[in-house]
């Protein structure tokens, strides 16, 4: 009976798993997960999402062994353990899904490969649903992606069989992999949790998802996103799960479902953008913005990481990030917030803000993380697109998101006593600080700087010119501030893995379709203002329409 090494890494469930329902289905399975200093070190790398995976880890083991099984854990260099874990369980060679989160991992993978072919050893990739190597249009892999999800689940193996002779080391601590535990409430990891959440959700939450998102004292996302971010439930399992639920004909709860599978699809396709452009998880997506230099004060930074920053909604969500871990009480709109007031307000290089988000964050994936902080920093979007989202952190937004102060008062007592028509612009407090900034100044100013830096970008048709590329040194972002181990970065490396676009060999048609990935494909227009239960508000100058074609007033 022949034997496969399945080698789990972001796909921590047992069903709906390629490579594992294809390795039983051939015979013995060595399930095994590599505890990875470069990841476990990585700066990026927070403490509460390391207890999150060692209990994912943990659940995963209990599910294997429902099926005859077990998880097989190592410490290493994946580059080391794997061949020398083929060697040592004669088996014929690796399943494994492939990843591109992180450039590490492709760096990894890429050595994997040229280590294992000069061995004579084999390894067979899947690919995740909806993730591809051919450069599409964007409309048409919207298309596939709905196609993928509406495929048969991979089957649940019947028994998975184990060598009893291959070893495993004990599940370490988060002590033991050199991190502090930072207080944060750990959700319950499993597949069964995974799906209890989502059902508590379709049947508690439908009727009023879509219209109370911008909401975070609703508390109305799923909660899903740490299972998805480690793979404990598949992305297609929730989509087909959504499709067969309920609606009782109510429309709202209709729009809501939609709204669930659009959410999903869009992180797919992050996903997607950074197996096409890895060198988004280290630079804006387009030269110009790098180039230009970004501000960076210590202090300003300290104030905006720690929730001091005289701008209640900001420090709610400050505080929010740091108590939570952010997966289910700082909804979207929160995260745009205090993402907007860094990069837009104190001009403050997005990287800074990713940087703290991704070691805070239990549902951190660094597509999605990544993605929207230099989206809502204004240095995405840029094409087609004449004006920017910068949000208004003060009595306009408390009013739209927060209008009891429900929220605020929660993460900021201080400031509890105050009514909700005061939290935008509290009078002063003795233990609550000034505003560190003036809105209306800091607005114009970094409005005048994306002028500047977006007016080449407005109307071009080929953008390979423009954008950045992979850098020769790969160091993560930020391990001058937090170490790490990072030596992988200045060694040679023969490729990525899964293969990057070769940007400089597109022919004009493939320089097109790249162009899709990164327009809207509707027409989005800033909202207009709403209407208060107290009163009518003024327009927002936060959200007008910015035309970079124009002086703003």
């Amino acid at each position: 009976m022949g034997r496969t090494i399945v080698w789990f890494r972001r796909d921590l469930r047992v069903s709906d798993h390629a490579p594992l329902a294809r390795a039983a289905r051939r015979g013995a399975v060595v399930p095994v997960f590599v505890l990875d200093r470069a990841l476990l070190h990585h700066p990026e790398t927070g403490a509460a999402r390391v207890a999150f995976l060692l209990h994912a880890l943990a659940a995963l083991d209990q599910d294997l062994r429902q099926l005859g099984g077990r998880l097989i854990v190592r410490s290493g260099d994946p580059v080391a353990v794997l061949p020398h874990l083929i060697e040592s369980t004669q088996a014929e060679g690796i399943y494994a899904y492939t990843d591109c989160e992180r450039i590490y991992g492709r760096v990894r993978d890429a050595r994997l490969n040229a280590v294992l072919a000069q061995r004579q050893m084999k390894i067979r990739w899947f690919d995740p649903p909806a993730s591809t190597d051919g450069l599409m249009p964007y409309p048409r892999y919207r298309s596939l992606w709905y196609r993928h999800m509406t495929q048969p689940h991979d089957p649940l193996p019947q028994r998975v069989v184990v060598p009893p002779e291959v070893s495993s080391d004990p599940l370490p601590d988060v002590a033991t992999l050199g991190h502090r535990a930072d207080g944060k409430p750990i959700p319950p990891a499993s597949t069964a949790a995974a799906r209890q959440r989502l059902d508590d959700f379709l049947t508690q939450k439908t009727d009023r998802y879509y219209w109370q998102l911008s909401y975070p004292s609703a508390e109305i996302t799923t909660g899903l996103s740490p299972h998805l971010k480690f793979g404990v439930i598949s992305v297609r399992e929730c989509v087909q799960r959504v499709r067969q639920a309920a609606d009782g004909g109510d429309h709202r709860v209709r729009r809501s479902q939609q709204q669930v599978i659009n959410r999903l699809r869009w992180g797919s396709g992050f996903t997607q953008r950074f197996r096409y452009l890895p060198q988004l998880e280290l630079r804006s997506l387009y030269q110009v913005f790098d180039q230009g230099g970004w501000e960076f004060d210590p202090d300003l930074y300290r104030a905006w990481q720690t929730g001091h920053t005289g701008f209640p909604i900001v420090d709610a969500a400050a505080r929010c990030l740091q108590a939570t871990g952010g997966y289910l009480a700082l909804n979207f709109r929160s995260r745009a917030i205090y993402a907007s007031f860094l990069g837009n307000l104190l001009g403050m290089d997005w990287r800074y803000g990713a940087l703290h988000f991704m070691r805070h964050l239990i549902d951190g994936d660094c597509p999605i993380d990544h993605y929207q902080w230099a989206m809502q920093s204004g240095v995405t979007h840029c094409i087609d697109k004449p004006w920017t989202r910068i949000y208004h952190p003060g009595q306009v937004a408390v009013d739209r998101c927060d209008p009891e102060g429900t929220f605020i008062k929660r993460w900021v007592p201080e400031l509890a006593h105050l009514p909700a028509h005061q939290l935008g612009q509290p009078p002063p407090q003795p233990n609550y600080p000034a505003p560190i900034l003036a809105y209306k100044a800091a607005r114009q100013r970094r409005v005048k700087h994306l002028e500047a830096q977006r007016q080449p970008l407005l109307t071009i048709s080929n953008l390979i010119p423009h954008l950045a590329t992979l850098p020769p040194d790969l160091t993560p972002f930020g391990t001058d501030l937090y170490g790490g181990e990072v030596a992988w970065a200045q060694a040679p490396y023969p490729a990525l893995f899964p293969p990057a676009l070769p940007l400089e060999h597109l022919d004009e048609a493939e320089a097109q379709a790249l162009r899709t990935w990164f327009v809207a494909h509707i027409n989005i227009t800033p909202p207009k203002p709403s209407r208060s239960s107290r009163r009518r508000p003024a327009p927002d100058p936060n959200i007008r329409q910015l035309n970079l074609l124009e002086d703003m007033p």
